[in-house]
């Protein structure tokens, strides 16, 4: 009973001689893991969202008690008591929805109905990589193919494949620490970390470069189109260590060529809403001998609605077969909203 003295009854608070209002919201951001993958037992795939949480300041209250033979005085107090009623069921719904999964939703301070979506991951084993495991779908060589298969976080689908030897083309995640071996079995980022966890997504992108190939292609489950917002880039250290060492790891049979303060690396990343090419962003991994090493937030704005993102490379350091750069480069927290 005592608990409802301040819903049944007006209340007079009292702020304290700072000014500060006893009754204040703010936006947090827990961090919520779960894993959509059910064929991937270590990884534990993580979105972050979060949701409007209250802080109060201490402050004094003191209750005015209503006149017993004045109605009027009741109804602001039952008109309170019914308000509790309400946001006791909301507030029951929307714990139910976070316990269901529904964790990519986050707080924003200027508009309070917009839903973010955050692709990031984090792995419970070091040194790990994600390959897929269908082998339903191959292409290529047919002698040495690759195989094709998706990697769904919901609502965003990255194109992924791999072969015998192992990581093929598209993206898959990774938790590498390894930023001295070169070549391209090293799928480390050469920031050994993400942005916000221990695991990162990197990419092949080569494949978007020759008729039959797998594009670096994010897309949604859904078919919506979501706003794009930002997202992080680095180099992998594959490419990282091809351009300041002039060391890909393929010995005398390696056909890149001593990098010059005259050289680019740009990474494009273009938006499409359907088959309509929306706009495009290029970011430099390289300029000159400046060359990433450290996550860089790129804004993605400029795509706007968009139903896929599709990133490609292109190097200076190009001959009759293509770019001989590696075509690899590392993805961490693309953000998108309803």
């Amino acid at each position: 009973m005592r608990r409802l003295v301040p819903i049944l009854f007006q209340s007079q608070r009292i702020k304290r001689e700072s000014g500060e209002n006893p009754e204040q919201t703010r936006c947090c951001k827990p961090s919520k893991q779960g894993c959509p993958i059910p064929q991937v037992p270590l990884p534990r795939c993580g979105w972050e969202g979060g949701q409007t949480g209250v802080s109060q300041k201490t402050c004094k209250t003191t209750y005015k008690k209503p006149d017993r033979h004045s109605l009027s005085a009741l109804l602001p107090g039952f008109s309170n008591f019914l308000n509790f009623i309400i946001m006791k069921k909301v507030l029951s719904f929307a714990l139910m929805a976070l316990a269901m999964g529904f964790v990519f939703v986050s707080c924003d301070d200027e508009k309070d109905d917009v839903k973010s979506y955050t692709l990031t991951v984090s792995l419970s084993k070091a040194d790990s990589v994600y390959m897929g495991t269908d082998k339903s779908a191959p292409y290529g060589d047919p002698q040495y193919p690759y195989y094709k298969q998706d990697i769904t976080i919901n609502p965003f689908v990255l194109t992924h494949s791999f072969g015998l030897w192992g990581f093929g083309e598209g993206f898959t995640y990774s938790s590498c620490t390894n930023d001295t071996t070169p070549g391209y079995s090293n799928l480390s980022a050469i920031t050994k970390a993400g942005v916000k966890s221990n695991a990162y997504f990197i990419a092949n992108a080569g494949g978007g470069n020759y008729e039959g190939g797998l594009a670096a292609e994010i897309s949604f489950k859904d078919g919506k189109a979501y706003n794009a917002k930002e997202c992080y880039v680095t180099n992998s250290v594959y490419a990282y260590l091809a351009i300041k060492d002039t060391n890909d790891g393929a010995g005398s049979y390696s056909m890149i060529r001593p990098w010059t303060e005259d050289d680019e690396f740009t990474l494009t990343i273009t938006g499409y809403n359907g088959r309509e090419k929306t706009q495009s962003v290029d970011f430099l991994l390289a300029d000159g001998m400046d060359i990433i090493n450290t996550w860089q937030k790129v804004d993605l704005s400029k795509l706007g609605k968009v139903t896929r993102i599709v990133f490609k490379l292109a190097s200076t350091d190009s001959g009759q077969y293509g770019m001989n750069t590696p075509a690899y480069f590392c993805l961490d927290r693309l953000t998108v909203t309803e």
